[in-house]
């Protein structure tokens, strides 16, 4: 959102932890539509024959993105305004300034700058999007599931749906 919007500190967000290609929270990649519904405890929309998303409106802050055919988890953007704080190894991911995880995007082996000029880890499965906020942008870290990971990065050929490079 291009609109300042008010971001909250880390001490009224939920802290969840990352462990690659695994889970983000409580959220699992490979769980059904409904058990991610009632993990979260909000409904899911679904869009046509695309992939089930979350409403945009998530009171959480999180947009989850389905397997296409298998109806499960396959990815998970977290709102850098008002999702939850996500770490890795002590490392806060959601809302920082880019600059802030500069250094330590840096030194993970396998860095990958996508045709957004986005970063990514295809081997951890991780996009370190930006959301713009005001004057402005802020990191909103997209966690992906196995069978996304190794395109992850690429916005033309990779399965993220392109809702998540074009809103944000």
């Amino acid at each position: 959102m291009w609109w300042p919007q008010e971001v909250r500190s880390d001490a009224h967000r939920p802290e969840w932890e990352w462990s690659p290609l695994e889970a983000v929270g409580p959220l699992r990649f490979g769980q059904s539509v409904e058990e991610v519904a009632t993990v979260l405890g909000e409904p899911v929309s679904g869009s046509g024959g695309r992939p089930a998303q979350w409403l945009p409106s998530s009171t959480l802050g999180v947009d989850t993105y389905f397997l296409h055919q298998e109806q499960t988890l396959a990815a998970v953007a977290v709102d850098a305004c008002r999702g939850p704080q996500v770490l890795y190894d002590d490392v806060r991911l959601v809302g920082r300034l880019p600059s802030e995880l500069t250094k330590w995007i840096e030194e993970i082996e396998g860095l990958r700058i996508g045709l957004n000029g986005e970063a990514g880890i295809p081997r951890l499965g991780l996009v370190m999007r930006c959301q713009q906020n005001g004057d402005y942008a802020r990191t909103r870290p997209v966690f992906v599931a196995p069978e996304w990971a190794e395109m992850c990065v690429d916005s033309w050929e990779g399965s993220i749906p392109e809702r998540e490079w074009r809103i944000y």
